[in-house]
């Protein structure tokens, strides 16, 4: 490589760190000029978060790499990585498990005898994350300076101070004065709540989750059963005003009905029987935070109106207690319940709806997410391969387009149970090196779903079309049924097998028409 295309490749990634890009493509654009100067096979960029390195760009990579996060505790190289002040180069036979075995797309399986070297990147002072360089020619680097490579991972550095600092400036724009370095530090913490994938849907939701954060708005999330709820909530509060105080969760299907007041507003020692000492309500924990509602459809009408009240006048008062107090709390509320319908078949009170409802978030289900699966595969694989003892688990072609295939009624919470049983049958092979999942290791009854048949024929025309809402009602109808059966009729064993409150259980089966 002559001096004359290094400085063009230098003169290029200088134009970008000035040039209004997105994070993807500005890392995009470096890690190309990075290859005009240093060839090889691949090369990655990833960010340090939470002790795992978070892959931002990369280049003769497999996709499913952009959905990962990689454990720095179970992969020795990028750990040697941002240890070494330096540059890193590995032996061409080093025992080193390589984190990209299986993932090359030149290679299919485990990884020969290649080259490989990489980066720390410190941005701040501190570590943002690392470079890295892998060729299957054992010798491709040999001729690389260490200086060289030093160039151009401070100018990768330069670029993610660039992109942070820029992304700070667009989601503060008008308290510009105000951003610093601990503003940054806030913005790196908060990148793990981001939702992995890339499709035009999820995008949206991450512009509605930008939108609305930086308000005081109550949120609404509706979606169904598994698409990550909970992960919205947590992302815009985490991208709000009120992010360095609590996020206090609670599941209103699991409240016993007796004691969900003073979940919600406290008690005082004495209020009634078993209120042996006082006790903090969830608004109270949640003053100057947010209060996240999950499952506010199941709640019980009368405490509906009791919850309306704190809402309009932002006064608690706990049970058993003459003090009212004044909190200040953003309420975000989720549900899978069509909460119009419950509406207008009086089991949610209309007010409280709209005043829940101020700016509704629809998460998509996995099924409208196009091209999201194999992120969210190398992402489950990625997360869960360190509980079951498992290193460098990819994924064969196969297994992936039957999950692309797969209609995901249970959505990305089915996915994640998909992967983890798939993980365990590979783990139960013996001599399997590199570890892949199969289409045989997928559970086919997780592919399956109930059909209800009209008529006793098997005529196709004989077939009721059902939606969604219908099937998952009757199958639980149907376990519901089993498990009384099971128990002689007994409701509370009955609850205590599925591991619902029996309250909630008798509430579910009226719902369902089961008494």
């Amino acid at each position: 490589m002559t001096t004359k295309n290094t400085l063009a490749a230098l003169f290029d990634i200088a134009v970008d760190l000035a040039a209004s890009l997105s994070t993807g493509e500005r890392f995009e654009r470096l890690l190309t000029a990075t290859r005009r100067v240093i060839p090889c096979g691949a090369a990655a960029i990833l960010k340090l978060e939470d002790g795992s390195l978070r892959p931002l760009a990369a280049m003769g990579l497999k996709r499913e790499v952009m959905g990962r996060h990689f454990q720095i505790a179970g992969h020795p190289r990028f750990a040697r990585i941002l240890e070494n002040p330096g540059i890193t180069r590995f032996d061409v036979d080093s025992e080193l498990p390589d984190p990209y075995d299986g993932l090359l797309q030149s290679v299919e399986g485990e990884l020969p005898v290649h080259a490989c070297m990489g980066a720390r990147l410190i941005v701040q002072e501190k570590i943002w994350g690392a470079i890295t360089f892998d060729d299957l020619q054992s010798n491709a680097f040999e001729g690389i300076e260490d200086d060289l490579v030093q160039a151009f991972s401070a100018f990768a550095a330069a670029a993610a101070s660039a992109a942070d600092y820029i992304a700070v400036l667009e989601r503060s724009a008008s308290r510009e004065h105000e951003l610093n370095r601990n503003l940054i530090d806030q913005i790196l913490l908060h990148a793990s709540h981001d939702l992995v994938g890339q499709s035009d849907v999820l995008q949206a939701v991450r512009q509605e989750i930008d939108l609305v954060a930086a308000s005081d708005l109550a949120v609404l999330i509706t979606g169904e059963t598994g698409v990550g709820k909970e992960l919205v909530a947590r992302a815009v509060h985490a991208h709000s005003k009120r992010s360095t105080q609590a996020i206090v969760y609670l599941n209103c299907a699991t409240l016993p009905e007796n004691l969900a007041e003073s979940e919600l507003f406290g008690h005082k020692k004495g209020a009634f029987t078993g209120a042996t000492k006082d006790y903090r309500g969830k608004f109270e924990l949640a003053d100057k935070g947010t209060l996240f509602l999950d499952e506010i459809g199941e709640l019980p009408l009368g405490l509906q109106a009791k919850l309306l009240r704190v809402l309009q006048s932002g006064e608690v008062q706990s049970i058993g207690s003459e003090v009212i107090y004044h909190v200040d709390v953003r309420v975000i509320a989720a549900t899978n319940r069509n909460l119009k319908t419950e509406v207008l078949e009086g089991r949610f009170r209309a007010d409280l709806f709209h005043r829940l409802s101020v700016f509704p978030i629809l998460v998509p289900p996995l099924r409208e997410r196009e091209g999201d699966v194999p992120l969210l595969a190398g992402h489950f694989i990625e997360a869960l391969s360190v509980q079951f003892g498992l290193r460098g688990v990819t994924i064969s072609t196969g297994a992936l387009q039957a999950l692309e295939r797969h209609n995901w009624p249970g959505n990305v919470r089915e996915l994640e149970h998909v992967i983890s049983r798939a993980l365990l049958r590979v783990g139960a092979r013996k001599g399997k090196n590199p570890a892949s999942i199969q289409t045989s290791d997928l559970d086919r009854l997780a592919f399956e779903l109930p059909v209800r048949v009209s008529g006793s024929g098997q005529n196709p025309a004989a077939l009721e079309v059902l939606t969604l809402s219908q099937l998952l009602d009757n199958f639980q109808v149907q376990l519901i049924e089993e498990r009384l059966n099971l128990f002689d009729k007994n409701w509370a064993k009955t609850a205590a097998s599925l591991g619902v409150n029996r309250g909630n259980l008798h509430r579910l089966a009226r719902r369902l028409g089961m008494k």
